[in-house]
């Protein structure tokens, strides 16, 4: 199992769920020193030593395609990926590849990471266990105000606006991919964590600790927050439907604007040229090299 945004928060939670029940899970972090200590708690507390780190910068697409390459060459079979990491940037700022920077590490890694890691995951799947792709989306989809001729916010920014406005790419994403996959070899989800007592948010000055401390008066535990990652990474319940958005593992209606798919192949187009791949061309190539018997 694979999950980003693995250091600290519903991503750590989640890592040390699985490591418990027996999983080998690779934990990617940005920070090297936060992300190693994180995995050596881990194996300390459980006793098991089948926890991995990989460290990248997701915002950068050149560190997500070599992360891509990396978890190929050493885990060729990945069961579930959980794309988790994520923040909120109250300041508009641009990355090296002149993306803003919410929309490049909350969206584009997301389909990236996930394109680049299909063989691995086709590899894994069969029928009567699929692979999985699970994308921490968040109700604050049902706040996004989207313009798609400007995905970067150049104008109009908001901190707040491009937090929701990627929570609501996740669940365009989710579906555009499952639109793509046999279920019988993929499984796409995406969930809702709940406000979860982390460090979300803190990067932001004094204005994102006093938002971080009117957040933690209705927060959850990082484990309460990962129970539904958790769950959806190997729930019978949650392999017979695909695309669907989840809340305390229970399935719950999206926005209408997420379930509007004409914007949702609008948004492939556009991150297919942001990231410069051709994900159709990959996914294809994928289902050919691992096709089943």
């Amino acid at each position: 199992m694979v999950v980003t945004g693995a250091s600290d928060g519903i991503g750590r939670a989640a890592a040390r769920s699985w490591t418990e029940a027996g999983a080998t899970v690779v934990m990617v972090g940005r920070n090297e020193a936060k992300t190693a200590a994180a995995a050596r708690r881990i194996m300390s507390e459980t006793g098991r030593r089948t926890v991995h780190w990989e460290i990248a910068d997701l915002s950068r697409q050149d560190a997500v395609q070599a992360l891509g390459a990396r978890l190929r060459e050493a885990h060729p079979r990945i069961d579930v990926l959980a794309n988790n990491a994520g923040a909120l940037f109250l300041e508009r700022a641009e990355t090296i590849d002149g993306l803003e920077q919410t929309f490049a590490l909350n969206h584009l890694a997301y389909f990236t990471l996930t394109i680049e890691l299909l063989p691995a995951l086709l590899a894994a799947s069969t029928p009567e266990a699929p692979a999985r792709v699970i994308n921490v989306s968040s109700r604050a989809h049902q706040n996004a105000r989207v313009d798609l001729d400007d995905l970067q916010l150049v104008h109009g920014y908001g901190g707040w606006r491009a937090y929701c406005n990627s929570k609501l790419y996740n669940l365009w994403f989710t579906r555009a991919l499952a639109r793509r996959m046999d279920p019988s070899r993929l499984i796409v989800q995406a969930m809702h964590p709940g406000v979860v007592s982390t460090r979300f948010a803190t990067n932001n000055g004094w204005m994102g600790r006093l938002q971080r401390r009117l957040m933690d008066v209705v927060s959850v535990t990082p484990e309460q927050g990962a129970d539904t990652l958790v769950w959806l990474a190997t729930a019978p319940d949650a392999a017979r439907r695909n695309a669907r958005y989840w809340v305390r593992r229970r399935e719950v209606t999206p926005s209408r604007l997420a379930r509007d798919d004409e914007r949702a192949e609008r948004l492939w187009r556009e991150s297919n040229a942001l990231a410069r791949v051709d994900a159709d061309a990959t996914i294809a190539a994928a289902l050919k090299t691992h096709a089943v018997a």
